[in-house]
């Protein structure tokens, strides 16, 4: 089959999806936004923000801090936020469909950027950019999450030792897990990680031709084989781990922030009488960073680009990075120091990112046929 037909088949199947899952969510918000409008006035400036949800609860405490700050600094300005979390892969999928027309966007990673200015331009012309720049808001990077007797016994330092573990006779041993990157921001990047390490290469130099190669196929699938469990959220699958201990769940590909948060709550150390950390891939990680992105499209005015922007430097701010900082995020401001008494090796993580963080793939294609080529490769296992 054509590339370019497979291509074009693969698209139009997520935008029916997301056209039928959004015309539900479209007349849950129009009712409550009409709901909303009646309350404030026709006069209110509204902004939608749709959300990567792994930063729901931070966004959820500050935007009423944001409002608050609103009333005091322009009186006379009625602003209304209507923030909804939701996956990244299928927020990009409706609003390219039109199912959900937010002002604002915030996946939980750039590496959706690409995507998404490439799908607009497939559907509305060459020289169309959605996404015209955009500001990171707050970090986390995939690790892997392992406990601390089998990471010494095991010698996990990255993707590739999993990989030399698997067909090591010790390979039985490995309980491996991530999150579907049919569904999941984390297992979209982690799936990144895995085919640039099977590829040899950096992640910003993936080609297409590397996603059809036979070894990188078989070193995926090989990898994949010891997966015990795939989810649609990264936070349920760390509760997961937890729940089912080291017998278990031995490595999941996560977020750093959800190692912190499961070790300052105490209760793998409780429970299993051992801490998780976070294993940063020697071969590089990616970082969940986040973007803030006011939308370049026909249905935002100047007023609300201008509120957004606003609402950007609130977020940015001092004081509310340091509310990040506290559910495990590190900071974006350059003006905020990160927080020594979080960030440390007690709570299974570094203060310094002890690897190359590694940048998005610059290939559209290679980015829209990531999950093909792991669904092969899931189906030959």
């Amino acid at each position: 089959m054509e590339r370019r037909a497979f291509q074009k088949r693969s698209f139009w199947t997520w935008i029916v999806l997301a056209f039928l899952i959004g015309l539900l969510i479209g007349v849950i918000l129009g009712v409550t936004m009409g709901l909303q409008i009646g309350s404030y006035g026709a006069g209110a400036i509204e902004l939608t923000m749709i959300y990567g949800s792994e930063k729901q609860s931070w966004i959820e405490e500050v935007t009423p801090l944001f409002l608050d700050w609103w009333k005091n600094t322009y009186p006379n300005r009625r602003l209304v936020i209507h923030a909804t979390p939701m996956g990244s892969r299928e927020s990009l999928t409706q609003i390219i469909s039109g199912s959900i027309k937010p002002v604002v966007w915030s996946p939980a990673s750039s590496l959706w950027i690409l995507l998404a200015n490439w799908y607009w331009q497939q559907e509305y012309g060459a020289g169309q950019i959605l996404i015209r720049n955009y500001t990171s808001l707050v970090h986390s990077p995939i690790v892997l999450a392992t406990w601390e007797k089998y990471a010494e016994k095991c010698n996990i330092t990255g993707f590739q030792s999993l990989y030399d573990l698997s067909i090591s006779p010790e390979g039985g041993t490995l309980l491996y897990a991530h999150t579907d990157p049919q569904l999941s921001n984390s297992g979209f990047m982690t799936t990144v990680l895995e085919i640039a390490t099977a590829a040899g290469v950096s992640t910003e130099d993936l080609k297409y031709d590397d996603l059809t190669r036979d070894d990188v196929k078989s070193w995926l699938k090989k990898i994949e084989s010891r997966a015990v469990f795939y989810g649609e959220s990264t936070g349920f699958l760390m509760a997961q781990m937890v729940d089912a201990g080291p017998s278990g769940l031995n490595v999941v590909a996560t977020y750093e922030n959800l190692v912190l948060e499961k070790n300052l709550g105490g209760e793998p150390q409780a429970r299993w009488g051992q801490r998780l950390i976070a294993v940063y891939p020697e071969e590089g990680t990616l970082s969940s960073d986040h973007p803030f992105c006011v939308l370049n499209a026909p249905w935002v005015s100047e007023e609300q680009r201008w509120a957004s922007e606003v609402f950007l430097r609130f977020l940015l701010s001092g004081d509310i990075q340091a509310k990040a900082m506290k559910q495990g995020f590190r900071p974006e401001s350059t003006i905020v120091e990160l927080d020594p008494s979080i960030f440390n090796e007690m709570y299974g993580i570094m203060y310094e990112i002890p690897c190359r963080l590694l940048k998005s793939p610059t290939d559209s294609e290679v980015l829209w046929h990531i999950t093909d080529l792991w669904l092969v490769c899931r189906a030959g296992i």
